[in-house]
């Protein structure tokens, strides 16, 4: 089911380290910031969300990683403990809120040829640059469809992304689809609206004030 915000705000926010071993490879991460440029993205797609990550887990390494793309750096993998705790060499834990999704034709234990599939996908495509030509073709639907103009069909990727495609991108490796909307595009708030992604948790960090003597405990992401 699709959430609201007003069900979001009404979440009871946990702690990471509680809701890790829940976690499951295909789940999502999306992200409600109060910076400027994620306010534009709000405000733009009428929604609470940002930025969208995907959860992959490790269980063989004991790691719970996320994929995304970044308009900073373009496609990149980490902890997913350093994108919500921070570490000590970045010890800043993210400032905003988080919501954990899963869709519900995920399987408990995806299928081995899928996950390879999607692992395939997303590695290759760690150092793509983030696709800011997509996001003005966005910008420029999302105008034109303020003044009553809808322009249809869909924006397709080669090798640059914005987070959100690259997060379905991901999700269709393992046979999950997230339908574009109106536009032709997949923005976070479309993930957040497909009917069959389930709200799991809002997370909140474990390690606010993070600093060197807590280093250790952050070795297991």
């Amino acid at each position: 089911m699709a959430i609201t915000t007003d069900e979001f705000k009404a979440m009871e926010p946990i702690k990471y380290e509680m809701v890790r071993p829940d976690l499951r490879t295909g789940d999502v991460l999306l992200f409600h910031s109060t910076g400027l440029g994620s306010q534009v993205i709000e405000a733009a797609t009428h929604s609470l969300w940002s930025h969208a990550a995907f959860i992959w887990r490790l269980d063989d390494i004991d790691r719970v990683m996320l994929l995304e793309s970044m308009d900073t750096v373009g496609v990149r993998m980490m902890p997913m403990s350093t994108r919500v705790d921070g570490c000590a060499a970045a010890p800043d834990a993210y400032h905003g809120r988080l919501l954990v999704l899963r869709h519900a034709d995920l399987p408990e234990k995806v299928d081995p040829v899928k996950v390879r599939a999607m692992t395939q996908f997303a590695l290759d495509r760690v150092g793509y640059p983030y696709s800011f030509h997509e996001l003005h073709q966005i910008a420029l639907r999302i105008a034109l469809g303020m003044a009553g103009r809808i322009v249809t069909g869909r924006i397709e990727q080669d090798k640059e992304f914005i987070c959100s495609e690259y997060v379905a991108k991901c999700l269709e490796a393992i046979g999950i689809r997230i339908a574009p909307d109106k536009e032709g595009f997949i923005a976070p708030a479309d993930i957040a609206d497909d009917p069959k992604m389930e709200p799991l948790y809002s997370i909140l960090p474990d390690n606010p004030e993070f600093s060197d003597g807590q280093a250790a405990s952050a070795q297991r992401a």
